[in-house]
């Protein structure tokens, strides 16, 4: 196992650090802030991530335990997202994985590393020791991404299975944006969908009560990016510097444009907590 880890992490090193000298890579150090990105799909974690990526001192991987493959979110990692030792270590023992290759040292001009992880994420008995990995590790802090408007959020993500499309990039334009797509939503499935969303935002607030963590509420960030980034920065004590996103919002239709059977829906929840959801 450890000839494995070498292996990776040697290849890894060379890859992210071709640019840099062999005294620099002597120099590479651990001392700086770590993070993770926590929340619900469909939440604004990949416009985050972009804004933080967008920063000069800061690495922030995506979806490291939530499929087969591992998403780097990062171009110069990709080659290395179907790695079958390092995916293989990932599966067997994550919390090496954490240790070993993503919380490594890196060079000094690097302040900021962290990931993402969605409250589905690491599942099954090796995907538990990833929460317990994360719990423990106190030095590691909390950004909880939330969503207000969970109907909002459980329509993105039946919208992008119908497109396939999950992520806009800036680079392709606001014309190459998926096509808008009408749904008709199930009145059990979005009720499940809103208790199991705020019970998972509520276990995880306990889970990293200890932490060092600040939310980031969706509908603050997309409105005001600039505000809240600057937030964000000064939280993982960065230096600061004007942030640009790369991923653009996918619809820019009403809730009753989007869901054929809204006023059904509306009705149906009428008198319950969830009522707020259905304003347009």
């Amino acid at each position: 196992m450890l000839d494995e880890i070498k292996i990776i992490q040697d290849s890894l090193n060379l890859y992210t650090d071709s640019m840099t000298t062999e005294i620099d890579l002597v120099n590479n150090y651990s001392d700086y802030c770590k993070f993770i990105v926590l929340g619900q799909g469909r939440s604004g974690s990949n416009f985050l991530l972009g804004l933080l990526n967008s920063h000069s001192q800061v690495i922030a991987y995506g979806e490291l335990f939530g499929f087969q493959d591992i998403d780097w979110s990062l171009p110069k990692y990709n080659p290395y997202s179907k790695f079958k030792t390092l995916v293989s270590l990932i599966n067997k023992n994550p919390e090496i994985f954490l240790e070993r290759i993503i919380l490594r040292k890196y060079l000094p001009l690097i302040s900021a590393v962290g990931f993402k992880i969605l409250y589905f994420h690491a599942k099954g008995d090796s995907g538990e020791s990833v929460w317990h990995f994360l719990q423990n590790r106190q030095d590691i802090k909390i950004i909880h991404l939330k969503r207000k408007n969970l109907l909002k959020s459980f329509l993105s993500s039946k919208k992008a299975l119908i497109t396939n499309e999950w992520v806009v990039s800036s680079q392709k334009g606001i014309n190459n944006k998926p096509k808008e797509v009408t749904v008709s939503l199930d009145y059990q499935e979005c009720l499940g969908y809103f208790k199991w969303t705020q019970a998972s935002m509520e276990t995880h607030d306990l889970l990293f009560a200890n932490h060092q963590k600040i939310d980031v509420v969706y509908e603050d960030l997309s409105q005001d990016y600039e505000s809240e980034m600057k937030r964000v920065q000064e939280f993982l004590e960065l230096d600061y510097e004007t942030l640009k996103p790369n991923t653009l919002k996918q619809s820019s239709l009403s809730l009753s444009e989007s869901i054929s059977n809204y006023l059904e829906l509306k009705e149906k929840f009428q008198n319950t907590p969830w009522a707020i959801f259905f304003e347009d």
